[in-house]
């Protein structure tokens, strides 16, 4: 029989009746074929005919074969017993069934052995095909990663990180030439790899395993017409500065171009997640650590570290303390909602920055003003953009303690900036961010821009929701400066709309 008849996607079979099913439709096609041999005497490969031809064949073909109407008949009805059975077949393959309840995983061996590869694949692999290196699609990369995937799969559909080292090395140790530029050499075919494991999990809505995992790293997503209502717990949990879940806080991509987080796209299990973190702790206690290795763990565990944010601050914290550092707390931000705030705190300040200090210094703030900037002191441009953050809340006559104090402990549990080490807010030694009693930023050597970013980061991460006492100056730095929108957001307030007007 043909090839062409294995199932594509089986790579092992999940029990003793359905390879018997198999076993049958297997001895039904080579019954037909025989049968088409005898009575049309011509030669099969003459006709080029195997399974998967026949099981295309139309009345008007089988016409052209058999001369006979009685030959015709005969041969339609056994073709249409094979078509039904074969309908029956694709649920006997694993990669649609799998993991099955009753399936019974291997162990992982100790030491990891290729499998046998088809002669096709062994052919290009001894030949270094240059298909396995191509930017775009390549069958014989498809080949590979089939063949591996249907080799893990006997052991488990869930495979860790050390699971796909034990593969992909084993296989660049036996073909070097399949090594690409990453520290790892396979990083190209992890990824390959991954998605392939991904997408083949996406249909396995059966299986208890499929569902135990979804429910513990899934998006729980609201349906129309769905309660708002939160559990007493989470309520509970939030009430402390007005914290809001993770999934009714949404963002208008169009303004943001916030990540869509999806369980198949990042694909990493407990054991590769926790792999993960504790990879980035070890890296940041170094005296010159890599930041962008530990960035890319951080994407490769973003999803399931959004799922945790709604904890308590406290809590957070302990499971992930790099986020205490305010260039990890800014990306982190970037990746979640495709937003440099750097880059949009420095272009706005360059604008506004001027005209903050020009109104405060014409208008009732001059006490304010002159605290700040002595009459013989070097004003330059972290200086005003620095200084004007600082004004900010007193042209809104909004109290600046809920955005930042001086020495002292922050008025609420919201997130403060707290300027340590001078009475000067423009000369401070080093910045914390305080949220509900928590270090959030440990005394950063950062000036006030940088700290504002961050303490944004802060609310946005957390799902803060600002205090009243503060909230047209939040709102104006939020629309006007950081550029950040929400799907949520009500009317902008007068006052906002008229300082902008002022200031631009």
């Amino acid at each position: 029989m043909h090839s062409n008849w294995r199932t594509r996607r089986s790579g092992f079979w999940c029990s003793q009746g359905r390879r018997k099913n198999f076993i049958l439709l297997t001895h039904m096609c080579m019954m037909i074929l025989s049968i088409l041999h005898y009575i049309t005497g011509c030669s099969l490969l003459e006709q080029q005919i195997d399974g998967e031809t026949m099981l295309g064949l139309t009345e008007r073909m089988v016409e052209r074969l058999f001369p006979v109407m009685k030959h015709q008949v005969t041969f339609m009805k056994e073709l249409n017993k094979l078509k039904n059975l074969e309908t029956e077949v694709p649920q006997i393959s694993c990669a649609q069934q799998e993991p099955c309840d009753s399936f019974v995983a291997q162990p992982w061996p100790a030491v990891y052995n290729l499998p046998v590869f088809p002669p096709e694949l062994q052919a290009a692999l001894q030949r270094k095909d240059p298909g396995f290196k191509k930017k775009d699609k390549s069958h014989i990369r498809a080949l590979l990663i089939q063949v591996l995937f249907d080799n893990i799969t006997k052991h488990t559909w869930y495979p860790n990180h050390k699971m796909y080292g034990d593969v992909l090395g084993s296989l660049i140790t036996r073909f070097p030439f399949l090594k690409d530029d990453s520290s790892s050499g396979y990083d190209t075919l992890l990824e390959c790899i991954r998605n392939k494991f991904k997408k083949e999990r996406i249909p396995l809505v059966n299986s208890s395993t499929v569902l135990k995992m979804k429910e513990k790293y899934g998006v729980k997503r609201k349906c129309a017409g769905q309660s708002d209502s939160v559990g007493f717990s989470q309520k509970q949990q939030s009430a402390r500065c007005g914290r809001e879940p993770v999934d009714t806080m949404e963002y208008d991509s169009a303004c943001s171009h916030e990540i869509v987080l999806d369980l198949e796209v990042t694909g990493e299990d407990e054991t590769s997640f926790q792999e993960h973190i504790n990879a980035i702790t070890l890296e940041l206690r170094k005296s010159n650590p890599s930041y962008s290795e530990v960035k890319n763990r951080m994407k490769r565990t973003l999803f399931q570290r959004v799922q945790i944010m709604d904890r308590p601050a406290a809590e957070v914290m302990e499971h992930f303390p790099f986020l205490g550092v305010p260039q990890l707390m800014l990306h982190e931000m970037t990746m979640r909602f495709g937003t440099d705030l750097a880059k949009n705190m420095e272009t706005s300040l360059n604008e506004m920055a001027p005209n903050i200090i020009r109104s405060a210094k014409e208008g009732s703030k001059k006490n304010l003003y002159a605290n700040l900037f002595g009459p013989a002191e070097e004003v330059t441009e972290g200086l005003v953009r620095n200084a004007a953050l600082i004004l900010l809340p007193a042209l809104f006559k909004e109290n600046a303690s809920f955005l930042y104090c001086v020495d002292s402990e922050p008025k609420g549990p919201a997130p403060t900036v707290v300027l340590n080490g001078s009475p000067d807010p423009l000369k401070a030694e080093s910045v914390s961010i305080i949220m509900d009693n928590v270090n959030i930023i440990r005394e950063a050597d950062i000036d006030m821009t940088q700290a504002v970013e961050c303490l944004f980061a802060a609310y946005f991460l957390f799902n803060v929701q600002y205090p009243l006492a503060i909230k047209n100056t939040m709102i104006f730095i939020q629309k006007y400066m950081l550029k950040l929108r929400s799907r949520h957001d009500t009317r902008i307030p007068i006052p906002v709309l008229k300082m902008y007007s002022q200031l631009v």
